[in-house]
């Protein structure tokens, strides 16, 4: 045992690539928690500290079951460190290796839950970015866990190849556009959660095996694997949905992580997937830097030493060259859906609270728009007494009111005329419910405090 702040380290729980987990006393609080320290060179990195404490500030004001709570974070003597609760379980990847892949039901269950936490990170702007079996934790009940938010990416957007390196066991769920300058969004974390849905089902990861390089050149170049391939007795929907969930094109994935789960929940029985699959095989797009033919020099980190990457050019199955030059642009023009009428038609209708600087309890939200009404009324049974906002619809600036286009509904108490009389009510509904203002001066998704 030794001290740290006001915490007594009690023992080691896990070792990783970014730091070392300690079961914990906090004395201010008198609990027992989860502290990760981080290694000691993160703390020397000013970049790194400074998205550090960014992301976990955005972490910490995640308000989802799948999603540890984090107590505290910053800097003690010069360490880098996280508050979190403690959960006594298991990682997925152990699960795995130990019992080999679950019941089909059981893997989609899992899907659905780390679904439901990334769908929550995204809507507050956060990507997780290092979806894989070893940062998904279960409990003995089966309840999942999705762990590392706020330290999973590296100090710039696509630095994580290039600088700090990455273990085979993370290249091996990450998504093409990773491998390159290009702007990433949530959508490498569908395509992630898809490449976790393969291995849940077969028991094996996408492109098992193989070094960093194998990897990296697999998620660029070759086609999804089917599950069907492994698993002749699961539906055939499976392999849509990993499909579309591993497309080469984030703009052919789904469009959220529930998407993927309420697909993968429609292929476990037997209905036709909720999206078409996309066009296998390799986008066909001058802008794309994976188009075959196109040389690309990339910087991995393998081992801890960084190795310089090839990935040189390829060839038709005719042997000839498909250069860049030679690439044709296929444009696809579709015509977006009508936009859906607010109001729900539940249990009760749809409300639209003054933005007058009053206070609301949210309890719960829905970002899915395949699975609005049914989300937003659930919120709704199990909160009596609660209403339900169409964020948009409020036009209050302190509410968020899309996430990546899509629209977000809430349901929640109040309003409340001051923050007493909220947090009261907050202190009321359980640690998962949370305070927004309504005003238009407020930053989106801005917490109000009740300490």
């Amino acid at each position: 045992m030794w001290e740290f702040g006001r915490y007594r380290i009690d023992e080691l729980i896990a070792r990783g690539g970014m730091g070392e987990v300690y079961r914990a006393y906090d004395k201010e609080h008198d609990r027992v928690v989860a502290v990760k320290l981080l290694a000691d060179h993160f703390a020397q990195d000013d970049d790194f500290r400074r998205r550090f404490t960014r992301e976990a500030r955005a972490a910490a004001r995640l308000r989802e079951p799948h999603v540890i709570p984090i107590h505290a974070y910053g800097e003690i003597d010069g360490h880098l460190y996280l508050d979190m609760r403690l959960v006594d379980g298991e990682d997925l990847s152990n699960r795995l290796a130990g019992s080999g892949p679950p019941r089909p039901a059981a893997a989609v269950d899992i899907i659905g839950q780390v679904a439901g936490a990334l769908d929550a990170a995204h809507a507050e702007g956060l990507v997780h970015r290092d979806v894989k079996p070893s940062n998904v934790l279960l409990d003995a009940g089966g309840f999942a866990y999705l762990i590392d938010f706020g330290i999973a990416r590296t100090p710039a957007a696509n630095a994580d190849i290039t600088g700090t390196g990455m273990p085979v066991g993370t290249v091996a769920y990450m998504a093409p556009e990773r491998f390159t300058s290009e702007p990433t969004d949530h959508r490498v974390d569908v395509y992630s959660l898809a490449c976790l849905l393969f291995e849940c089902l077969t028991g094996t990861a996408p492109f098992a095996g193989g070094n960093a390089l194998a990897l990296m050149h697999a998620h660029v170049n070759q086609d999804p694997p089917r599950v069907t391939a492994s698993r002749p007795d699961l539906p055939p929907a499976f392999d849509v949905v990993v499909a579309t969930g591993m497309a080469k094109d984030p703009a052919r994935r789904f469009p959220t992580a529930g998407a993927l789960a309420a697909a993968a929940r429609d292929a476990l029985t037997h209905r036709p997937p909720t999206v078409p699959a996309p066009r296998l095989g390799r986008p066909r797009t001058t802008n794309r830097w994976w188009v075959a033919g196109v040389t690309t020099l990339v910087f991995v980190a393998v081992a801890g030493a960084a190795v310089l990457i090839w990935l040189s050019a390829l060839r038709d199955k005719d042997g000839q060259d498909t250069s860049a030059g030679q690439t044709t642009t296929t444009t696809a023009v579709t015509t977006p859906a009508p936009a859906p009428s607010p109001d729900l038609a539940l249990s009760v209708p749809l409300t639209t609270p003054a933005c007058d600087g009053g206070y609301i309890v949210i309890v719960g939200s829905a970002v899915d728009p395949s699975r609005y009404g049914q989300d937003v009324q659930a919120f709704l049974d199990a909160n009596p007494g609660s209403s339900y906002l169409h964020a948009p619809t409020t036009g209050c600036q302190s509410l968020r009111a899309r996430r990546d286009g899509v629209d977000i509904y809430s349901v929640y108490f109040g309003p409340f005329t001051d923050r007493a009389q909220a947090c009261a009510r907050r202190g009321a509904m359980g640690e998962d419910a949370y305070l927004r203002r309504l005003d238009d001066t407020s930053a989106p998704g801005e917490g109000v405090s009740c300490g």
